[in-house]
């Protein structure tokens, strides 16, 4: 999202930095690609965090920026530390959280250590954006000020993914799928959040009532990891594609016939399920975050870790006649450029940056410091 955000900005791009708390990884070259400055810290454990902040203040005092927007749990608290410790009152402050909350038990032990930081400090940050309603009530409920809190829901470049006809051609050069086989798809990596296994159990229900079709991961981790062990396990490991993450995906996710995200927690907005949605392809979605929002009457939402569900609705969506299955699509596109805009995600963005910097520089409360 950060690395299409900037490239929509056009030469204003040129106003902004990207810092990474850990060493940078291919995004950031494409980030750099676009003109923007990408430098990192070198973050790779909880171990090497405060080190991380002391390299911060370190970019704080060369660049003396007006803003800081701090992305997801660690970025956020890193940036507010940074600032607090530095004694840097006068800059403001963004926090963008792109996680829901349904239950921090599940959450990793250093993640529900960066949330009661976070907690302890929200009153730093000048706005908390989420890019989920719902993870928004969920994160008010943990005691992050909701009076601080505005929804901002990622944007899709609805140019870069469209229909195209010609990409079922590419996708089955690039997975050796047979031809005339539906291709039910979920790009993500390999992570138990993501609950892939539930994936592959409902695509074996799928193949179990006789249905020609084709599972497709691609991510990180995807080969070799659970999905390919459940699907040898249920005996269809001929019915799995997996591959590695790839830069394509808008090349080829018009090929599919359905989108399926089977996460069973931690989902806020999704992109690749917006991404598939811009491209016409109709979603299957757990009802986790906004999952349910964002597919609207334009697909199905199903309680996570029901793969009998899952099997249902894309049984369903599989099965509609041609001229149904091109209202749906049209109908797919149409929401994303309704709810999704690029261009009013730039403008609320700009807004935000104006009104922190704004209010710093004209009120600089003492306990902000």
């Amino acid at each position: 999202m950060l690395l299409r955000y900037l490239r929509a900005l056009g030469p204003a791009r040129d106003r902004h930095s990207v810092v990474s708390m850990m060493p940078c990884g291919p995004v950031a070259a494409m980030i750099r690609d676009g003109g923007v400055e990408v430098g990192d810290l070198g973050a790779a454990s909880a171990r090497q965090i405060p080190a991380a902040i002391r390299r911060l203040q370190t970019v704080i005092r060369q660049r003396d920026p007006q803003v800081i927007h701090g992305w997801m749990y660690h970025g956020s608290l890193v940036a507010t530390l940074a600032l607090r410790l530095g004694r840097r009152p006068d800059i403001g402050l963004i926090w963008a959280i792109h996680h829901s909350l349904a239950d921090p038990a599940r959450e990793k032990m250093t993640t529900r250590a960066v949330l009661r930081g976070l907690r302890f400090m929200a009153e730093r940050a000048d706005t908390i954006t989420y890019c989920a309603q719902q993870s928004a009530q969920q994160h008010a409920a943990f005691g992050l000020p909701p009076a601080r809190a505005q929804f901002v829901p990622n944007a899709i470049d609805t140019q870069e993914f469209r229909p195209d006809p010609t990409a079922r051609a590419r996708l089955a050069a690039a997975t050796g799928i047979p031809e005339g086989r539906r291709v039910i798809g979920s790009f993500a990596r390999a992570h138990p959040m993501k609950d892939h296994p539930a994936f592959v159990q409902a695509l074996a229900q799928l193949v179990d009532q006789g249905l020609d079709v084709q599972g497709l991961l691609i991510g990180n981790g995807q080969p070799g990891g659970p999905a390919e062990a459940e699907a040898a396990r249920l005996g269809i490991s001929d019915r799995l594609t997996t591959l590695p993450a790839r830069d394509d995906i808008a090349a080829l996710v018009p090929g599919l016939d359905a989108y399926l995200l089977s996460s069973a927690w931690g989902e806020a907005l999704p992109l690749a399920v917006a991404e598939a949605m811009a491209a016409g392809v109709p979603a299957v979605v757990t009802d986790v975050g906004d999952c349910r929002w964002l597919v609207g009457d334009c697909g199905a939402a199903v309680p996570p870790r029901r793969p009998d569900l899952m099997a249902r609705a894309l049984s369903d969506l599989l099965a509609l006649p041609a001229d149904r299955r091109a209202a749906l699509s049209a109908a797919c596109r149409a929401r994303i450029i309704q709810q999704l805009s690029l261009p009013d995600y730039i403008t609320r963005h700009d807004a935000l940056y104006r009104q922190a910097w704004s209010a710093r520089a004209s009120n600089i409360p003492a306990e902000a410091a």
